[in-house]
């Protein structure tokens, strides 16, 4: 049972805007996880793509967010966290929905993903607003309930799977795009109302060099000298790789090259996913609060998504797909919320001034180097489609690896 006395001990040490971005990401994560899932699904069979067309489209996404992260630093720093984020989320977001539900060949898709990647600028200025007036130790359940809310849409994936099997895939896409514009909505004006913004943000605006464009300078300096911070950073690299590669995925699991499974079928992945993740994101996650805390479930998150891409790769049926699922569970518990809070929280060990553009530096990184991977995937998968989940489990072994090797600094350093 979840110790429903800890979790007040935890809710009430968050701080305010924690507490509301936490309480009304659900408007943002239930919906979106189904649109994230059946998208491809749905440039494939309505709008007629190919898998390399796909993978095209989402490469000019990570290009765009080589840039707007930085830019989102900056803003952040200049200008505020609230208002930015707020009119910077809400315009782009809800603009890249209203072409989705709209898109009717490759030109609507490719605005649409063009829009989409704009809304990368908000990545650091959300996250910032996220931690900012949280103590450290608080922030992994945090995280934690960040991902419980995107884990709890998966596990509803299959109302969207109801939906898709009703009005076929091209109607229920637009069905979820509809429901999603109509979720974030709601959640911006929440926010709107109750988000403050956070001290640290004033002191920053105080120091022109540091909020200004120069400050990257001086925390890219920092990043090299860090060995911790830059393998954190390398970690979000590859996990960014992995993450760009699963838009195909949900075409693994439908192509009779793959496992076979109906669209509907496939929304047993993130359901049986979702079975394993939300117990230890509510219970055990939340309770991680050192470093050698973060290193061994990190090591363990990666070292089981690699076992799942094998499960995948050898998986012909459901209960096959089943397993890779919860297996898949462990990581997805560990890969954001652990890293993301070591992450920022190492950040706070040097300089909690230097948040906003470490994390607009690692986003911006993180797309340079896989601006192609989405192509690239596309690629491979159309070669064979085996070939892109050894592919998956090739980035895995990847991720276990540099965990080991942060350890091993983090052991040095204690």
């Amino acid at each position: 049972m979840v110790d429903l006395n800890r979790f007040t001990v935890w809710f009430k040490g968050w701080g305010r805007n924690a507490k509301i971005l936490v309480a009304t990401e659900p408007f943002w994560s239930i919906p979106m996880s189904w649109v994230f899932f059946y998208r491809s699904i749905f440039l494939r069979k309505a709008i007629g793509l190919t898998e390399v067309e796909i993978g095209t489209l989402s490469s000019i996404y990570t290009a765009i967010m080589i840039f707007f992260p930085i830019i989102g630093g900056y803003v952040a720093d200049r200008f505020g966290r609230k208002k930015s984020f707020m009119i910077l989320d809400s315009l782009t977001w809800l603009l890249a929905l209203t072409v989705w539900l709209l898109s009717r060949d490759i030109i609507h898709a490719l605005i649409a993903y063009i829009i989409e990647g704009c809304t990368s600028i908000v990545y650091p200025i959300w996250e910032c607003l996220l931690v900012e007036d949280t103590e450290p130790r608080y922030r992994s359940g945090i995280y934690a309930y960040v991902s419980i809310a995107y884990t709890t849409g998966m596990m509803m994936t299959p109302i969207a799977g109801y939906i898709i099997a009703l009005y076929d895939i091209d109607l229920g896409c637009r069905i979820l795009f509809t429901i999603a514009i109509a979720s974030l909505s709601f959640m911006y004006i929440v926010r709107w109302i109750y988000l403050r913004e956070p001290e640290v943000s004033f002191r920053v605006r105080r120091e022109r060099v540091l909020s200004g464009f120069k400050g990257y300078v001086e925390v890219l300096r920092v990043i090299i000298r860090e060995r911790v911070l830059l393998i954190l950073i390398l970690l979000s690299i590859m996990i960014t790789t992995y993450y760009s590669s699963t838009l195909y995925t949900p075409l693994y699991l439908v192509d009779k090259m793959g496992v076979g499974l109906t669209a509907g079928e496939a929304s047993l992945l993130p359901f049986s996913s979702s079975i394993t993740s939300l117990p230890l994101l509510l219970i055990i996650i939340p309770r991680i609060s050192s470093k050698t805390g973060y290193v061994k479930a990190l090591s363990v998150g990666y070292l089981s998504g690699f076992i799942a891409t094998l499960t995948l790769l050898s998986s012909r049926s459901i209960y096959g797909v089943l397993a890779t699922g919860i297996l898949f569970g462990l990581y997805s518990a560990v890969s954001y919320s652990i890293s993301r809070t070591f992450l920022t929280n190492e950040v706070e060990y040097i300089d909690d001034r230097y948040r906003a553009k470490v994390l607009s530096i690692t986003t911006t990184l993180s797309s340079i180097v896989n601006i192609a991977t989405p192509v690239v995937m596309g690629y491979i998968y159309s070669i064979h489609p085996k070939l892109f989940v050894v592919t998956l489990s090739i980035v895995m072994s990847i991720c276990f690896i540099l965990s080991m090797v942060l350890k091993i600094h983090v052991d040095r350093a204690s």
